[in-house]
């Protein structure tokens, strides 16, 4: 395990206590173009904990946050947080929420930590390394037909979509339900991919477009350790401004996107 993955492990741990700390002192904030965008006081301080430690750690590096300003040093490494994925859940006193990081290197996922201090599950992975959940090395599912698979949909900002967008995203959304046996939307893409990585899930879509990478930049990382593919819509991977990102098992990912189209 190299320095920098325990060093995230160490992190996450440690910023998942502090925000289970806090879920009886939650401070709503909500977003004045939008009411059903919150944020809390517990996301900020959370957030504030891990970059004041990457940034003692590793103070050239980029970071790209959920909250605050985002830290461009012109590195070739960028560190991507959300300091409380699922916060909906979180103010709701469910604990279904992770803390996820990750770190990429020229746009390629390089480790990632996502953390849920509810269940006190971790999974991890580092570039060659593998993925794991606790102690368990995790790899995706061998379904080979979209009948037989599951799949997460991320419908993020749906409401915020012009009329083009809404229908093509209701188009993919409808071949989904008919071709695929399940589907689900968690609300969560950082235990999404988890979960796909684990092989519980066998893909994983983001129909809206509107997914920040910074969500899904440590699930991305134990995915691809796991065996998963990842591309875009036109199947091919466009880093740090990917969009309508594809994950899946590798053996339907073709089909998705013919799916798709």
């Amino acid at each position: 395990m190299t320095k920098e993955l325990r060093f995230t492990i160490d992190l996450a741990r440690k910023a998942g206590k502090k925000a289970i700390a806090g879920m009886n002192h939650i401070q709503k904030m909500t977003s004045s173009q939008n009411l059903r965008d919150i944020t809390t006081n517990v996301d900020i301080e959370v957030e504030e904990l891990i970059v004041a430690a990457i940034q003692k750690k590793f103070p050239g590096h980029n970071i790209i946050r959920e909250e605050g300003e985002n830290i461009d040093k012109g590195s070739e490494y960028t560190w991507m947080i959300d300091p409380i994925d699922g916060t909906k859940y979180f103010v709701a006193g469910i604990k279904l929420f992770t803390v996820s990081i990750g770190l990429w290197r020229k746009g390629q996922p390089m480790l990632g930590v996502v953390y849920n201090p509810g269940t006190d599950d971790l999974w991890r992975a580092e570039i060659g390394g593998g993925s794991f959940m606790n102690k368990k090395r995790i790899r995706v599912a061998n379904i080979k037909s979209l009948a037989e698979a599951m799949a997460s949909i991320d419908a993020t900002k749906f409401n915020q979509l012009n009329e083009r967008e809404r229908a093509n995203a209701l188009r993919r959304l409808n071949a989904i339900a008919n071709n695929f046996y399940r589907f689900r939307v968690l609300g969560s893409g950082s235990l999404s991919l988890c979960f796909l990585a684990q092989g519980h899930l066998d893909a994983y879509l983001d129909l809206t477009g509107r997914q920040p990478i910074k969500d899904i930049g440590a699930g991305l990382a134990i995915a691809k350790e796991a065996g998963a593919k990842i591309t875009g819509l036109d199947g091919k991977f466009h880093g740090h401004d990917a969009s309508h990102i594809v994950v899946t098992n590798g053996k339907i990912h073709s089909q998705l996107l013919k799916l798709l189209k």
